[in-house]
């Protein structure tokens, strides 16, 4: 086997220890990869500083879809989490609104992914910096 074989291998073998663990949560990485190839998961990449405006434009749309067909209601609610944590990203990262919702829906979102234990914590964080900067813009 040459290095490349082995490494589509080792790829191959994470995804499907992923998709064990938590098959919405794999397919966002999956997502995540696609949109930064230097990031190995949704949380990464939301959830760092660096991430591009673009970037963050285009994971809000990949998770906005995954939450519109989403397969499962796991699917849909992750999917719902990850669009909001996008959004919340640019608020916190660069200081804009990169969705045309409304004030008090962005809130309710944020608060959502705040409250929903069931999501990385780093991902709970940016909710919360996001409902401060939400706040200051008034």
């Amino acid at each position: 086997m040459n290095d490349e074989t082995t490494r589509q291998l080792s790829d191959t073998l994470r995804w499907a220890l992923d998709m064990s663990a938590d098959p919405a949560m794999a397919s966002a990485d999956w997502l995540a990869a696609d949109i930064d190839p230097t990031q190995t998961s949704a949380v990464g990449l939301l959830t760092e500083s660096a991430v591009t405006l673009a970037q963050l434009r285009k994971a809000k749309n990949a998770f906005k879809t995954m939450r519109i067909v989403g397969e499962t209601a796991a699917d849909r609610r992750v999917g719902a989490r990850l669009y909001a944590a996008s959004i919340a990203a640019g608020l916190v990262w660069h200081g804009k609104r990169i969705s045309r919702q409304s004030a008090s829906a962005l809130e309710k979102a944020f608060k959502s992914l705040l409250d929903d234990e069931s999501m990385p914590q780093p991902l709970r964080d940016i909710a919360g910096k996001a409902l401060c900067v939400l706040e200051e813009m008034g």
